[in-house]
């Protein structure tokens, strides 16, 4: 007995995590940003957080409320653990029992111009993949906002209709129906109906949807883009 309390009282208390291991808010976010390859501006946009408050959140002059961290985490479709997770060392087990669903009719719509988009799965945030379906009815390029860059790779499959692909460094390609193409989108591209029906795509990206929100953003703000003609289809 004497010798266990000998060994009780000489044992270590149980280790505390100090500041300096707990996970730090401005350095998760900045690392994040870098591994998106997004501007102060971007997560501004994508989250309604002003963006002298993210500077400020980056450089350790400010802290946010619980509000604001969930208003943060929803802008970026990521979860609080996934924020936080970047300030480790090492990259931590990602979850392997994930699941959403979007029933027929459901989705988030987005509308521009003469095309319009239903991203689908929208409940589950931080997703490596933005499944989309589309209707087309631009029938020019000069109808379309202009060649849209992204980071990542995007397929494509054609439910209905015919699909003329522009591409910056290709000749225009036509999809009949059941057609699909990959290609790598940092290479402006942009999706032209051909015929009178409207063109429907199934479309997949691994970007995150607030980085295609703002690639949108920027393509109508930004000039034409010269890409390569070919004969139009009949």
């Amino acid at each position: 007995m004497k010798a266990a309390l000998r060994r009780a009282a000489g044992a270590r208390p149980a280790s505390r995590p100090t500041a300096a291991e707990s996970p730090n808010l401005g350095t998760c976010l900045r690392k994040l940003r870098f591994q998106r390859r997004l501007s102060i501006a971007d997560v501004s946009v994508a989250t309604g957080i002003a963006k002298s408050t993210l500077s400020r959140v980056e450089n350790d002059q400010l802290s946010l409320t619980y509000a604001k961290l969930l208003q943060l985490c929803r802008g970026l479709q990521i979860d609080l653990a996934e924020l936080f997770s970047h300030d480790s060392a090492q990259a931590r087990t990602p979850p392997m029992a994930r699941r959403t669903f979007t029933a027929p009719g459901g989705g988030r719509t987005m509308a521009v111009d003469l095309q319009g988009y239903n991203y689908l799965c929208t409940e589950l945030a931080g997703k490596k993949m933005t499944p989309m379906t589309g209707v087309i009815r631009s029938r020019t390029l000069a109808e379309t906002n202009g060649l849209l860059k992204h980071e990542g790779e995007e397929f494509t499959y054609v439910l209905e209709g015919r699909l003329e692909l522009h591409t910056e460094f290709y000749e225009p390609l036509v999809l009949d129906t059941g057609g699909s193409v990959y290609f790598d989108s940092t290479m402006g591209h942009a999706y032209v109906s051909v015929g009178s029906a409207p063109l429907k795509i199934l479309c997949v990206c691994s970007t995150p949807e607030p980085v295609l929100a703002q690639s949108v953003k920027r393509a109508r703000e930004a000039p034409p883009t010269a890409v390569r003609k070919g004969p139009r289809p009949t």
